[in-house]
């Protein structure tokens, strides 16, 4: 018998008894999302919400950062407790999991290590030197430390849960984010003192998102061509999340030279993409969308910065380029729950906006089968 310890001894074999979704409404929130996603109308526009445990799944151990990582056991618990919550909304979130291990495991596959804790996520101090990142090469990416610890987590994953979940690829980030974990802040010099090293760099990191995302795919069985994310998301139009948060600090040039033709390329090779970075920056939200390869947005909404993005600005400009906002949008201060699901609905009934919303349940609306009686009628 497998068993996971946190504070109490766990059998983990009732992880598949303690998930039990309804599959046939998960169907129709695929059907929905896929809509979306190409440009479709729905029968309904999809609402992503998360639902809450019930008392038995309450009993999944909830693993620390560190606990997770080093345990293949206590990362499954921690996923599936998530799992069970987005499959209990009866929402059109579509549960999935992954291995956590950090934004730093594509680097692995070159060697470097990250640090592990408790209380936060794992993060890569380590980089290579000007004289070793010269000399690597494609033939240099290959699976090793903590990649390779991944890569076990999920056949682990589908051994205990079958095919009754599916498996999604680890915290890959985008080609620039990974020329950045490679070399730290000494890629923001290199671009000016020496522009055909980072170009090297670049196509390196390429390649690790290429390999990374290929390796994954043949691990979990997700088809490269098709996308699971988040525990909420599905598409069938692109096979992969990439992550621009470097190159949101960076020029609207040197987006142009060093980050966004390796972010088109790698988009490409998996037959789409959509795009992630935290905060505010215009010119890298023009040239993504202008991406044909990039299906859709998100943006991280930094706390004390939240109103940051103009909405409707956003949602218009998304809407114009034919692609799709996917995730959280926050309250305005003083909205309540149905004026802020009405104008946030405005924008998805028009296909520009997949929303994950954190309700406030308030008014009428007391309940998550409230919050969704009332979308849909709207």
């Amino acid at each position: 018998m497998l068993n996971c310890k946190s504070d109490k001894s766990f059998d983990i074999s009732k992880l598949q008894n303690l998930y039990q979704p309804n599959n046939e409404r998960i169907e129709l929130a695929k059907r929905r999302q896929k809509a979306v996603w190409e440009g479709n109308k729905p029968d309904a526009w999809p609402i992503i919400i998360n639902g809450t445990l019930t008392r038995d799944q309450q009993e999944i151990p909830a693993a620390n950062y560190k606990e997770a990582f080093y345990s293949d056991e206590m990362m499954l618990c921690a996923q599936m407790r998530s799992a069970c919550a987005s499959g209990n909304s009866n929402s059109d979130s579509i549960p999935s999991i992954r291995s956590n291990l950090g934004t730093g495991i594509c680097l692995s596959l070159l060697g470097l290590s990250q640090d592990v804790f408790s209380d936060k996520m794992p993060w890569l101090r380590e980089h290579l030197t000007l004289e070793q990142v010269a000399k690597v090469t494609p033939e240099d990416i290959v699976i090793q430390g903590d990649f390779e610890r991944g890569l076990r987590q999920m056949n682990f994953f589908m051994e205990v849960m079958g095919d009754s979940i599916p498996v999604y690829c680890m915290d890959t980030q985008g080609p620039f984010d990974i020329a950045h974990l490679m070399m730290g802040d000494n890629i923001f010099y290199l671009m000016h003192d020496d522009p055909s090293l980072v170009h090297h760099i670049m196509n390196i990191a390429l390649e690790i998102g290429i390999k990374a995302h290929r390796w994954m795919k043949e691990q979990s069985g997700e088809p490269m061509g098709e996308n699971y994310h988040d525990n909420s998301l599905y598409a069938e139009n692109m096979g992969i999340r990439i992550c621009e948060d470097t190159s949101a600090i960076i020029g609207a040039d040197d987006q142009a030279e060093f980050a966004l033709p390796y972010t088109k390329k790698l988009a490409s090779y998996f037959g789409g993409a959509w795009v992630h970075y935290c905060g505010r920056n215009d010119s890298l939200t023009k040239s993504i969308l202008e991406i044909e390869e990039v299906r859709g947005i998100n943006f991280g909404h930094i706390p004390g910065h939240e109103h940051d993005h103009p909405f409707e600005e956003d949602m218009e400009n998304i809407l114009q380029h034919g692609k799709v906002y996917y995730g959280r949008w926050p309250y305005r201060p003083g909205e309540d729950s149905k004026k802020y699901l009405k104008r946030i609905h405005r924008w998805a009934s028009q296909g520009a906006l997949i929303p994950c919303v954190n309700m406030k349940l308030d008014g009428s609306l007391k309940e998550i089968g409230d919050v969704l009686d009332f979308w849909y009628s709207l």
